[in-house]
């Protein structure tokens, strides 16, 4: 059998302190840190601090911090092995701009109620870095609620199934051009969220 190289955990650890430690932003604010977050890449991880009542435990759990991610991505410009980019590509800011919009045009919910933190990273890294924080945080929109970071799939293919989030929080004009989907049992959702959201807080030492 081949031996297989593993990462070792004492890296991973100190990703995560590395995270704890950096500062946390109202996405409200991102214009104001676009030069800045234009030059790199990294991960990024959205907190949220509303009133939805389906992510009631998310906001408790970020009641005096940013503590519980409800989805975490990356930025990743190819073909560049440092943490700085340049140009229109998968920068930092590009990325949560995407997002930004996404939240402006959901249902149910204000970009005011959304926080950010960024983990500017070295390029080989932020893919791998992703996933350590992923496993960590178990983020709602990552493990539950799919389809926050998908994009416009394009004329001829709007057959494709409309995702979970965009059924809860519709507006996102293409996705609305989706005519395939489930129906959503909502309560079965809400328990879902406030199992993983409990769970995540009580391991992460978040409020609950």
């Amino acid at each position: 059998m081949l031996e297989i190289f593993q990462v070792p955990k004492t890296l991973a650890d100190d990703l995560l302190e590395f995270s704890d430690r950096q500062d946390c932003y109202s996405l409200t604010e991102m214009e104001d840190l676009k030069t800045e977050l234009s030059q790199y890449v990294g991960v990024y991880a959205l907190y949220y601090r509303g009133a939805n009542p389906l992510y009631a435990c998310i906001s408790r759990a970020n009641s005096d911090r940013c503590c519980l991610p409800i989805y975490i991505g990356k930025a990743i410009a190819s073909g560049r092995r440092t943490g700085r980019t340049q140009g229109r590509t998968s920068n930092l800011y590009n990325r949560l701009k995407e997002h930004k919009r996404s939240i402006e045009k959901g249902d149910g919910l204000s970009v005011s109620e959304f926080e950010f933190k960024v983990v500017a990273m070295e390029v080989d890294l932020v893919s791998w870095g992703e996933g350590v924080m992923i496993r960590h945080f178990q983020p709602v929109w990552n493990q539950i609620i799919d389809g926050f970071g998908n994009h416009d799939p394009g004329r001829g293919r709007y057959q494709q199934k409309r995702s979970v989030w965009d059924l809860l929080h519709p507006g996102r004009e293409w996705a609305q051009k989706l005519t395939n989907f489930d129906p959503l049992d909502y309560t079965a959702i809400l328990d879902r969220v406030e199992a993983l959201c409990l769970d995540s807080s009580q391991r992460v030492g978040c409020p609950t």
